[in-house]
Formats: C-alpha cells, sequence, structure tokens
C-alpha cells in the first residue's frame, strides 16, 4: 500500500518490524540513538492512515511533556492536523480521564491539581495549626515525604474520598490515635474541600477506577484500542498497570524503551517491568533496535563495555555504521580549578577548528559541581547556560498568576490564600482565622465566607472588597472576553501586575509577559478553556526556551536524558561523586553506571572524561570514578597516565567497596520458597536492600523473621 510504504521509507528492517507489528503485545529494546522515536511515530501515524484507527483510540503514554510536544511535532509533518489531545504523559492523560469520571468521587470536572511544593505547603501549614503542632514536632518535608510514602504504598486511601462524606472525614481524624495518621487524614480532608488532586492522586484516582469500577473499565478499554507506552523503562508498577488495565481487552499493548538507561527508580520506575514483559505476556514479540544513528564507532565501544558491567540486563550490544572518530579523551586533574581550566581549554581548541558553543554540553552528577566551572567560564569569558535551575511554571509570579486564574473557576481554598493579600490588603493571619471559622461551621469555601461578610467588622480596614470586585467583575466578564483579555483584566484590576513593576524587577516582568503570550495562544486553540490552560499549565516540565546567543550547556545528566550533543563533556567522575557516596546497594551501583552509560551515549563525535584529585566535602582524598576502568583502558585515549600508586590505591577501594556491596545483592525475590536449616521451610515476605535483610515467615513459627542476606537459605524448587 502507498500510505503503507510512506511511513516506512527509511526505516531499518527493525524499525518496519516495529511499525507494523500492530496487533499484540509488542516490546521494543531500543538502545540510545537507534531512532526508536522515530519507529514510534511512524507506527502512531502507520495506525491511523494505513489501518485507519482513529487518533482518539490510540493512547500513546510518554514521560516527559518534551517527549510528547516532539512527537506531536512529528505526527503532525507527516498527516493533515488532527486531535493528538492522548499523546501525552501519564499524568496528562490521567487528568482527562478524571474530567470524565470524577464526579464520582463527588468532585467537578474543574478540579484542581495541587502544586506539591507551594500549595501542598499551605495545606500542611493550616493541619498544623489546627493539630496546634510547631515545626519543632516535625517539618514540612518530613509531613510531605510521610504523605508521599502512605499513597505510594497503598491506594485504598482513595476509599476516603470515594465512600466518605466531610463530616465522616473529620470524625475520622478526629478518632485517629496516631499524629502521622491524624495528619494524613486532615491533609486529604482538606484535599476534598478544595475538590483538589496532587500529582500522586491523579495516577492512584485514575488506577482505582479502572480497579473497581466494571462500567468504568469497559468504556475506556472500549475507547483505547491501542496502548503505546514510550520510555517504558521509566514508568512506575502504577503507570504499567493503568496500560495493562486499559489494553486489557484488545491486548494491543506497545512498550518501546531501553532497560540500561533506568535512571529513576527512586521515582518509583522499575526495569524488571521490561526485562519481564514476556513473562506476562508469553505470546509478546520483542524487537531489538541495535543501530545506533548517533555516535561514533569508539564512543558506542567504551559505553558497551561499561554497561557490561551490570549483571542484570537486556544481553545487547549497539552497533553504528557511522565513520569512525577518536577516542573519548580522558584527563585526570590535580584540583577542581585544574579541571575545570582543562574543560575550558578543550572548548576553546573546538571554537578554534570550528565548532560551536551551542554543540557544546558539559554534564555532571550533582548540582554543586557546577560552582567551579562557572567561575572558570565567567573568568574565560566563556558564554553558558544552566539548564537545571527553576521551572517556568514554578516560579513565584507565575504561581500567583495562576492562582488568580483559578479564582475565576474553582476559587478553592489554596488560590485564595495566595492571591488575598498579594499585593497586600491588610488582611492577615487573625482575621484569616476568623473567616476560617466561618467557613468550618457554615461548611463554604473561605472566599464563600468573604463575600458573606463583606458588610461585617471582618473587612473592615481591609482592601478585600476591591478583591472580591475584581473577580466578580472579571468572571462576570469572562463570557465576552479571550482568555488573554480575561487575565490582563485580572492583573489589572486585582493590581498585581502594579505591585510588580512597583519592584522594578525585570526578569519578573518578563516572565510575567512570556505567561500573556502562553495565555493568548492557549485561547486560540480550538474549544480552549481556561480550566483546560490551568490543568495543562499544573503539569508542564521544564521546556525553557533556547537563548539566541551561543553558549555552552551546563546541566545534570538526569536533563540531558533524551538529548544528545556533538561534544560531551563529563566532570567530577570521582568516586563518592559519581558513583555518589549515598550508593550503599547493588542495585543502586547498577543504576549509577546506567546513568554513567546515558551520560556517553548524548555524545555525538567527541567525547570527554574527567576527573581531580584533592579533598571532597566530607573531606576524603578523590579517586578516579570506577565508570573510568569499566569503559576500558584500550577504550580511552588518557591525557596523561594515571600515577601507578593511585591507580593501585584506588582499585583496593573500589575492589573493597564491591565486596561489601555484594554482600547486599539480594539472592530471592518475594514470593520465593526458601529453606532454612534450623527453621525449615518458608515464603519471603519482603526484600529490604538498604538493610540487606529478607523478611521471612517460616511454616514452623507462627511469627516472621528478619534475617540478612547471608543467612543460610537455600531455594525450595
Amino acid at each position: 500500500m502507498e500510505s503503507a510504504e510512506k511511513y516506512l521509507k527509511g526505516l531499518n528492517d527493525e524499525q518496519r518490524q516495529a511499525v507494523q507489528l500492530t496487533e499484540g503485545a509488542v516490546r521494543v529494546i531500543a538502545g540510545a540513538g537507534t531512532g526508536k522515536t522515530r519507529a514510534l511515530t511512524s507506527r502512531y501515524c502507520y495506525l491511523i492512515d494505513t489501518i485507519g484507527i482513529s487518533p482518539r483510540n490510540i493512547l500513546c503514554a510518554t514521560f516527559t511533556n518534551r517527549a510528547a510536544n516532539e512527537m506531536k511535532r512529528r505526527v503532525r509533518e507527516m498527516l493533515a492536523d488532527m486531535d493528538l489531545s492522548y499523546i501525552c504523559t501519564f499524568h496528562a492523560f490521567c487528568v482527562q480521564f478524571l474530567k470524565e469520571e470524577a464526579h464520582l468521587f463527588g468532585f467537578p470536572k474543574n478540579f484542581i491539581i495541587i502544586d506539591n511544593d507551594d500549595d501542598a505547603t499551605q495545606i500542611l501549614l493550616k493541619v498544623f495549626e489546627d493539630m496546634k503542632l510547631t515545626l519543632r514536632n516535625t517539618t514540612i518535608q518530613k509531613t510531605k515525604d510521610m504523605i508521599e510514602m502512605k499513597k505510594s504504598l497503598a491506594i485504598n486511601y482513595v476509599d476516603n474520598f470515594y465512600l466518605l462524606n466531610n463530616e465522616q472525614l473529620r470524625a475520622n481524624f478526629s478518632a485517629s490515635g496516631d499524629r502521622d495518621e491524624e495528619i494524613f487524614l486532615r491533609y486529604l480532608y482538606e484535599q476534598k474541600k478544595c475538590f483538589g488532586f496532587d500529582f500522586n492522586d491523579l495516577i492512584n484516582f485514575t488506577l482505582y477506577l479502572l480497579q473497581h469500577d466494571k462500567k468504568v473499565l469497559e468504556r475506556w478499554q472500549n475507547r483505547m484500542q491501542y496502548v503505546l507506552v514510550d520510555e517504558f523503562q521509566d514508568v512506575s508498577k502504577r503507570q504499567y498497570d493503568i496500560a495493562r488495565l486499559l489494553s486489557g481487552r484488545s491486548g494491543n499493548l506497545f512498550i518501546v524503551g531501553d532497560p540500561d538507561q533506568t535512571i529513576y527508580t527512586w521515582r518509583g520506575s522499575h526495569f524488571h517491568l521490561f526485562l519481564d514483559f514476556d513473562k506476562v505476556y508469553p505470546e509478546a514479540k520483542t524487537v531489538e533496535l541495535g543501530l545506533n544513528y548517533r555516535s561514533t564507532p569508539e564512543i558506542l565501544k567504551a559505553s558497551n563495555e561499561l554497561i557490561a558491567h551490570n549483571p542484570i540486563r537486556y544481553p545487547k550490544q549497539l552497533h553504528t555504521e557511522n565513520p569512525s572518530g577518536p577516542k573519548p579523551l580522558y584527563f585526570h586533574a590535580k584540583s577542581e580549578k585544574e579541571e575545570s581550566d582543562w574543560i575550558a581549554g578543550e572548548i576553546r581548541r573546538l571554537q578554534e577548528a570550528g565548532a560551536k558553543l551551542g554543540e557544546v554540553a558539559v554534564l555532571y552528577r550533582s548540582h554543586f559541581l557546577s560552582r567551579s566551572l562557572e567561575e572558570c567560564f565567567i573568568k574565560k569569558e566563556i558564554p553558558y547556560r544552566i539548564y537545571s535551575g527553576i521551572e517556568f511554571y514554578n516560579r513565584k509570579e507565575i504561581k500567583d498568576i495562576l492562582a488568580y486564574l483559578r479564582m475565576l473557576t474553582v476559587a478553592d481554598d489554596l488560590s485564595f490564600l495566595r492571591t488575598v493579600n498579594l499585593p497586600s490588603r491588610k488582611f492577615g493571619k487573625k482575621r484569616i482565622a476568623a473567616l476560617r471559622d466561618y467557613a468550618n461551621v457554615h461548611d463554604v469555601s473561605l472566599y464563600e465566607a468573604l463575600k458573606q461578610n463583606l458588610d461585617g467588622e471582618l473587612v473592615h480596614g481591609t482592601q478585600v472588597v476591591a478583591y472580591v470586585n475584581a473577580i466578580e467583575e472579571v468572571r462576570a466578564d469572562s463570557i465576552k472576553l479571550t482568555m488573554g483579555d480575561m487575565m490582563q483584566e485580572l492583573l489589572d484590576k486585582s493590581g498585581y501586575e502594579s505591585f510588580l513593576r512597583l519592584q522594578s524587577d525585570q526578569e519578573r516582568l518578563d516572565n510575567v509577559a512570556e505567561l500573556k503570550r502562553s495565555v493568548v495562544a492557549a485561547g486560540e486553540e480550538e474549544e480552549a478553556s481556561l480550566e483546560d490552560f490551568l490543568a495543562r499549565a499544573a503539569l508542564f516540565a521544564n521546556i525553557d526556551k533556547e537563548s539566541r546567543e551561543e553558549n555552552v550547556k551546563l546541566m545534570t545528566i538526569h536533563t540531558s536524558k533524551g538529548m544528545e550533543f556533538p561534544y560531551v563533556f563529563i566532570c567530577g567522575l570521582d568516586e563518592g561523586v559519581f558513583p555518589s557516596k549515598k550508593t550503599d546497594t547493588p542495585e543502586d551501583m547498577d543504576e549509577e553506571r546506567r546513568l554513567a552509560y546515558v551520560a556517553m551515549t548524548r555524545a555525538v563525535k567527541r567525547l570527554y572524561l574527567s576527573d581531580s584529585e584533592g579533598l571532597s566535602n566530607d573531606n576524603i582524598f578523590k579517586m578516579p570514578s570506577r565508570f573510568i576502568f569499566d569503559a576500558g583502558r584500550e577504550n580511552l585515549e588518557y591525557v596523561a597516565e594515571l600515577d601507578k600508586e593511585l591507580v593501585e590505591k584506588t582499585r583496593r577501594a573500589i575492589d573493597l567497596d564491591e565486596e561489601n556491596l555484594s554482600k547486599r545483592r539480594a539472592a530471592f525475590d518475594v514470593g520465593d520458597r526458601v529453606s532454612h536449616p534450623v527453621f525449615g521451610a518458608g515464603t519471603i515476605l519482603s526484600v529490604n536492600a538498604h538493610e540487606a535483610s529478607y523478611t521471612v515467615q517460616f511454616d514452623s513459627l507462627k511469627t516472621e523473621r528478619n534475617l540478612q542476606f547471608s543467612a543460610p537459605l537455600t531455594p525450595i524448587a
């Protein structure tokens, strides 16, 4: 067919296979630079234009907004403009899902998405106040971690929204005898009052409904006839469960990614889900994309040898038909300053050879490593840009304006508290406390409570009447205004933009101007709504605009994921820095090595590696990273040979660390049957990697036992 060949042209045999295997479960192992995005995009277009599937029946779940936007751009280049709303992140899909289904929890479709930073802090400050807790009792961050842990361990908390009204929720937390449990239940109560979902909730509530409501599951299974998951190695177990449930009727689940690039286990990703896919789907077809289009053979050879040191992985070797280039260059410096000076010197040499500064990226494990580089680059007048800074939608002034806009839609308590006294309207803590008391008694929102008291003593001597008038006037005008005009009118009548101008902070004003552009552009979309824009804004990641000036890019390796650069420097390759000193399990070390692999495979033409001597932040003498040695001496060009004594000392330290780590690698998984010489047969209940211990329930004992990994356990077939 002509349409088929259109999407297969220029693809290699493996990519073609990935496109044409449209039915059933398909796993694509796509190494770095092997053209997986092209294959995925071609498959999506093939399903629509060749097979005839509607884009409304295809979910293509991506890991980042950047990836979703890039795929949409490529699809639009191949097909006519159409609804591509189901090319999105898992979180964005869940927003769309819950807009249709949130009424089952008693939530409106224009629910708010709670920001895990500011919004959650405001909720917890109120909870602390209500419980008469102080920061001496616990910290906000520790409490956030506790809440996230509770939500990540089990989703039965959703029952509190699904089954209980506000009065029942109040009774629950009042009856709780445990402080953390009471905090958690109060947090849920405040969430429900303002109709708010946080990022964990978006996933958990979606999964809950798919698992517990057959009608909802059937409706969405009928809609999602094809489920495609990009960067599958980064998905969490619950995201995987959503994909499995949605594809449960059709059986059409397509996953693509690279287990060797799993670097987000701290976010809940599990590369084992990728490796064990064929166990869950015995009929699954596996396609391996091994032809690298990005890097030179020399870069790939060092990268392949590095990652081969990980014992648990899908065995693959990247290869390329690209022309040969120089071996990766390694420099061992006597100090951090010397390391930075060397990097700066090599960048200048690249410039002299015709390279552009915008083609150069310097990658590091942690943010603190940029200090020496920045000082050096400033001194040597090398323009640079840090790409791991504060995200646009996390900047204070942007959050302020989004809260104002939310007052036009939901008028939730969090948005109210953020805006009512910004700029100052002399409505302080005591008045807020009194307003809360009134709102609790009358079971209304804070904003509604304020509206009901505009003639009372509560607002005397304040300017909150003007605040309410501004919101109500803009809300009344919203029918006839564009989204851009609505925002401008709100900024004018609230006095917020004037407030910013009085501060003479041009950077903040520039950010506001950029937000205006974004709102105007969103308003020009078909069937655009303010609610949709606010939901999208809450999900946006850091997608900064490129500077017009040619500059060197400085970023963490995590930030560089999915990117490529002609010239890549990886600095700070010191034991205790990269791999991190926090690496205390074999699994952690495997992930650190995968992170190094990701960094090395970002390079197209040249790869530079460096470390430095001196004392670490812990006053420990620094030694070259094991990843330098893992890449293979024969695969690297050394600027100067390492001192033999330093090499011997480093290898002894690494060998000792590897020996200690090996004792912490689990030999059994949860559910395995084992035998103990004293206790007899038993079942592994849990595995604690950080404590190097199992919890085992033995058949002969009433209670479980905690045993070290070194305990004399043997498997039972």
